[in-house]
């Protein structure tokens, strides 16, 4: 697919930084963050290439959905709302370490999970990410990615994703990268029994230095905790609403994203064991059908969400 280059003014990251406007994809504490073990015990980790790459066919899918960035300085008021990918889903943002931003997304057009460049006003589609050396690796969706503070970025993803009914096994993975392009898959994160449905994980460290997972179950969210980042242990579900997104705050606190009624927004002062419902982010109607799939990119202004007309 030809790069396409597409015009978003957002605020000069230095200085954007606000209480309140943090996210999954920023730097972490600066405790050294460990390193999964290989994923070869853990099949449903394991790449295979999509040997029919192509565009996503299904009308309800991600051929028809568009990805909007929008500005914040407080991570729930938004503004500057536009259109800056299309045939794209799941988006999540994430600073990297030379300020530039990466939004990794599925592309409908290609089939595969993408990478673009974000440069000030500028959004450029770079490749598909790979796996292992695997272009467009087969049944990965709902990349989540996190820079850690050695500057790798850390993907989180959905993988064994299939048709409905399909026996293919489920697992929630992590690979790591350093140039957030070619990344090599380390390990399962949460794995799930057969017809498990599951989806779009987000992940972010607590300020304890734990590590907190949410992940979709139809129209409610799953949250899943690690003291190492590594392997998560599945806990409660919140019945607040699904394809949730997590955030830190400035003062410490955990904010938590979710699809109900347009995007809204929750937060909480004990690492998630309540939660305050705290406003609506981005309210439904106008001419998109669905609003959802919220990405706060930690250490910008850029809040990332998809529409669908």
């Amino acid at each position: 697919m030809r790069p396409v280059l597409m015009r978003f003014p957002i605020l000069a990251l230095a200085g954007a930084l606000a209480v309140g406007c943090g996210g999954s994809g920023g730097s972490q504490p600066t405790t050294p963050t460990p390193t999964p073990a290989p994923a070869a015990s853990t099949p449903a980790c394991a790449v295979a290439p999509n040997e029919t790459p192509g565009p996503v066919t299904d009308p309800d899918g991600p051929f028809f959905h568009q990805v909007v960035a929008a500005r914040t300085s407080d991570g729930v008021s938004i503004r500057d709302a536009r259109q800056v990918l299309d045939h794209a889903s799941v988006p999540d943002g994430v600073r990297m370490s030379d300020g530039s931003i990466r939004i990794y997304y599925v592309n409908g057009a290609e089939g595969a999970v993408w990478v673009a460049r974000m440069d000030g006003d500028l959004v450029t589609p770079i490749a598909p990410i790979s796996l292992d050396g695997v272009l467009r690796p087969r049944g990965v969706v709902d990349p989540d990615a996190t820079r850690l503070s050695d500057g790798r970025i850390r993907l989180a993803y959905l993988s064994g994703f299939g048709a409905p009914g399909s026996a293919t096994v489920r697992a929630m993975c992590l690979a790591d990268s350093t140039d957030g392009e070619r990344f090599t898959v380390v390990g399962a994160a949460v794995s799930f029994g057969a017809g498990d449905t599951t989806t779009d994980p987000s992940m972010v460290r607590l300020r304890s230095g734990n590590w907190l997972m949410a992940m979709s179950r139809g129209q409610t969210t799953v949250l899943a905790r690690s003291g190492d980042g590594a392997i998560f242990t599945v806990g409660e579900t919140l019945s607040f609403g699904g394809v949730p997104e997590l955030a830190t705050t400035g003062d410490g606190r955990v904010r938590l994203y979710v699809c109900a009624n347009g995007i809204e927004s929750y937060v909480s002062a004990n690492d998630g064991a309540t939660w305050q419902r705290e406003a609506t982010v981005v309210a439904p109607g106008g001419s998109a059908r669905i609003v959802c799939d919220p990405s706060m990119v930690a250490e910008t202004d850029v809040f990332l969400y998809k529409t669908a007309g």
